[in-house]
């Protein structure tokens, strides 16, 4: 029986190994995805701001179409003002005239304006194509460092899990079931030590009866308290080797 548990002992230490490597492992990706967090931000913010100056430019073609328009027939009607002989035609054309350039005016300004905001917003723009650039450099790092990494675990947890194969065999299937469900259930940890009296899983003093029945290793027992599976934690110790005079000696 003590083989078996040392056997048992050492698949819950390479279980537990196992976890936190995985767990290790869990932190990795995280930092990949807030690097393509923030860059799907600022693709998102890009995006925002070519529509805003796209709109600017329609807006800007639309309103030097106007003025166009506006400037051909104001021409027109200078023309027209100078064969007018009636004084009441004359001063109503002459409003509209003044009224058609007042328009161009307002028309010139808000282009204008809009000219700056655009070359604005080209400026931004310029700029997070630039930051787009060196963030899409820093992902792939991050990338590639992940897909290292992530390599490395693989192989790590296929050689734990070779070693923990190998042992598997040498455990009571039974036990193992046992092992297997009690681990489910305790957060990873399924056999522990006893120390001084105490289940080292959950601290709790055993009756005086039970310890005694660890310390001869003839059976399996499971804590009163958290259920998981216990022994004595001298077992874990080298074991005594007659020497000539018959007094043991650890080997």
């Amino acid at each position: 029986m003590r083989q078996q548990l040392l056997e048992l002992y050492e698949i819950q230490q390479i279980d537990l190994g196992i976890r936190e490597i995985e767990k290790r492992f869990e932190g990795i990706p995280t930092r990949l995805r807030e690097f393509e967090a923030s860059l799907s931000t600022l693709r998102s913010e890009l995006q925002k701001l070519i529509e805003q100056r796209d709109g600017i430019v329609k807006e800007v073609k639309t309103l030097e179409a106007g003025v166009q328009a506006e400037g051909i027939k104001l021409r027109k009607w200078d023309a027209r003002l100078v064969e007018i002989r009636n004084q009441r035609e004359y001063l109503a054309l002459s409003r509209e005239i003044e009224g058609g350039k007042r328009a161009n005016r307002e028309a010139e300004e808000k282009m204008s304006e809009l000219n700056t905001q655009r070359e604005q917003l080209d400026q931004q723009i310029d700029a997070l194509h630039n930051k787009i650039a060196e963030s899409d450099i820093d992902a792939e790092s991050e990338r590639e460092k992940v897909q290292k990494e992530s390599g490395e675990v693989s192989s790590a947890i296929s050689k734990e899990k070779a070693r923990r194969d190998a042992l598997l065999g040498k455990v009571p299937s039974a036990l193992l079931r046992k092992y297997e469900s009690i681990r489910a259930k305790r957060f990873g940890v399924g056999l522990v030590p006893v120390v001084d009296g105490s289940c080292s899983g959950c601290n709790m003093k055993l009756p005086p009866q039970l310890y005694n029945i660890l310390q001869r290793v003839e059976t399996v027992e499971q804590c009163p308290s958290c259920q998981r599976l216990i022994f004595w934690n001298r077992i874990l110790e080298p074991a005594e080797t007659p020497t000539k005079d018959g007094a043991g000696a650890r080997a």
